[in-house]
């Protein structure tokens, strides 16, 4: 999919998450949705700056500076989410460190959204200012009024900016919702669309628009105040179907070589889709000797997102691409053949076989983490196959399927038609035991959930071995996309939440442990809850819903755990899905 690309500067992002506040409780989400969105604008082709719990000081430097950065770019964005507040048709947003004893104070502790407005309305840039601030404002119960008829609002009051698009996450007046998830009604709406290819800013917004009000039954309805410019703006390009023939019979020519013209198409298709899947369907069908090309083995590292690499975590990748110490020895085996002497082969990656792997990256022209990945993979000359023949998992990392590019690389036409129903959202697919399974990555309940699979020939995943809870555990394992993680006040327990999938308790049935079933209508032979679950409290009512989840006692760092039990959640809000069908 291909991204937007600008010059340096040229796309400008401030993005600011304000939840730790000193004075009144903190706000859950903005932190998370600063990060996510963060994140998203990146993959856009935003030069992004982010803060956190920004004290009054701070956020007017970060707002000075990003006014002296939009000034020279052509797109300027800016997100704010945490407190606002409306006094007398003024609008401020509220840095952590603001007590607002007094209506007076706001003018000495809160920054106005108009002075923000002001600042960039000047440029020549499409200036963007997302206010995800109206959400209700717990310093009225402590704020004194310097006179019984100045207004504080309700929400926040309706701008008319100009040469500014200003776009609230509910109408002026009204209020926002924080959100039981991971992020806000706004910020999960927004993180849905921002990168959907070829979707207009006006229609953008609208999508947003629609996207709420359905996440908050009608209560919370965003707004976006001022004009756009009269031809279209797209965020991401649109997606430019490639004139690629499909792939002919296979039919080798007398040296026993594929048609040059029909590989080079693969290899295109393979660059564009670049998963583990895509690279393996390359492999199957044609001579792997160009797999170890450079620019092959560039684009193949780039499957581990940037993220990831960012942060050292390389670890990821390659857990997924060699869950086996066989597997592992094939590497030791092929280094050492290769001229780096690792030592014998036994199937830990120790000091000498992270330093061959670094020796065999330099030589490839390649980042020299020391783990391996599909680049070093390829350039060992071992196929970069998921598993094996009959099984097999897409990519560690969610994606977006390129459902043409895979048919030109010869993906079933079964998979294709149901990966393209299921339309843009990231998965990752594969194949266990003669079925397709598809982890989502989905906002809704469980029930919208399966009302859409159940339209692409799948329904909710019915896990009936241990095996088959294993392979899928391997599917979500490598991307934090399928998870969502949080502590519990009352209970004191840190969790990490992962997707829901076809188990839930029948309504009939008052008690917490029976009346369980597979919404496929499976017999019950195998169930994998966590202790103690379900229980009276998360059995009954609207906790009927199964998923995937990891619980520790005290506030605790859970980024490296993979959730492998079971837990009776609600069945809303949910952030991922697992989906299955048979396969003829």
């Amino acid at each position: 999919m291909p991204l937007a690309t600008e010059a340096k500067g040229e796309r400008v992002a401030l993005v600011i998450g304000n939840s730790a506040y000193q004075y009144v409780p903190d706000l859950r989400n903005p932190a998370n949705d600063a990060e996510d969105i963060s994140k998203a604008l990146q993959r856009v082709g935003f030069e992004v700056t982010q803060h956190q719990n920004l004290s009054y000081t701070d956020m007017r430097i970060a707002l000075r500076d990003f006014a002296e950065a939009a000034a020279n770019a052509k797109v300027a964005l800016m997100y704010f989410a945490g407190h606002g507040i409306e006094i007398e048709n003024t609008n401020y947003l509220i840095p952590v460190n603001a007590a607002l004893k007094s209506d007076r104070d706001v003018e000495f502790e809160a920054i106005r959204l108009d002075a923000i407005v002001n600042a960039i309305a000047g440029s020549s840039a499409l200036n963007i200012v997302i206010v995800d601030a109206c959400r209700n404002n717990p310093f009225l119960t402590q704020m004194k009024k310097a006179s019984n008829t100045r207004s504080i609002g309700r929400g926040l009051a309706a701008v008319e900016p100009g040469g500014v698009v200003v776009g609230y996450a509910a109408r002026g007046g009204t209020l926002a919702q924080d959100g039981d998830g991971r992020n806000s009604p706004y910020a999960q709406a927004f993180l849905e669309h921002v990168e959907q290819p070829g979707l207009e800013l006006g229609k953008l917004f609208r999508k947003v628009r629609d996207r709420v009000f359905a996440l908050t039954d009608g209560y919370q309805e965003p707004f976006v105040y001022g004009s756009l410019p009269g031809e279209d703006i797209f965020l991401v390009p649109k997606v430019e179907q490639a004139a690629l023939p499909l792939l002919g019979p296979k039919e080798p020519d007398a040296s026993g070589v594929q048609p040059q013209a029909t590989e080079k198409n693969a290899l295109a298709a393979a660059m564009k889709v670049n998963t583990v899947r895509g690279w393996d369907l390359v492999a199957r069908s044609y001579r792997t000797a160009t797999l170890s090309e450079p620019e092959v083995l560039k684009r193949m590292a780039q499957i581990t997102p940037a993220w990831t690499r960012k942060s050292g975590q390389f670890d990821e990748i390659e857990a997924a691409l060699l869950p086996s110490p066989t597997q592992k020895k094939e590497i030791q085996q092929n280094l050492n053949s290769a001229g780096f002497d690792v030592g014998v082969p036994d199937g830990v990656f120790g000091p000498r076989t992270r330093s061959g792997i670094k020796a065999l990256q330099a030589k490839l022209g390649l980042e020299q983490s020391g783990y391996a990945d599909l680049a070093v993979l390829s350039g060992l000359g071992i196929r970069p196959q998921a598993q094996d023949g009959a099984s097999f998992i897409s990519n560690p990392f969610a994606v977006r399927q390129n459902i043409s590019e895979l048919k030109v690389l010869g993906e079933s036409e079964e998979v294709t038609q149901i990966l393209g129903c299921l339309g843009l959202r990231k998965s990752v697919y594969g194949t266990f035991r003669g079925n397709l399974y598809v982890a989502l990555v989905y906002s809704g309940s469980v029930q919208s959930a399966r009302s859409e699979a159940q339209k692409c020939g799948l329904d909710l995943a019915a896990i009936t071995s241990a095996a088959e809870n294993a392979f899928i555990v391997r599917m979500i394992s490598s991307d934090p996309a399928f998870f969502e993680m949080g502590y519990d006040s009352k209970t004191k327990i840190s969790y990490k939440a992962g997707p829901y999938f076809g188990f839930r308790k029948d309504p009939k049935e008052d008690g917490a442990v029976i009346g369980w079933r597979w919404f496929s209508g499976e017999p019950v032979t195998y169930t994998n809850w966590l202790p103690s679950k379900p229980n009276k409290t998360h059995g009954k009512g609207s906790k009927s819903f199964a998923q995937f989840q990891y619980e520790a006692r005290g506030r605790r760092d859970l980024d490296d755990v993979t959730p492998t039990k079971w837990f009776d959640g609600s069945g809303w809000n949910v952030r991922s899905v697992v989906l299955e069908g048979s396969l003829k």
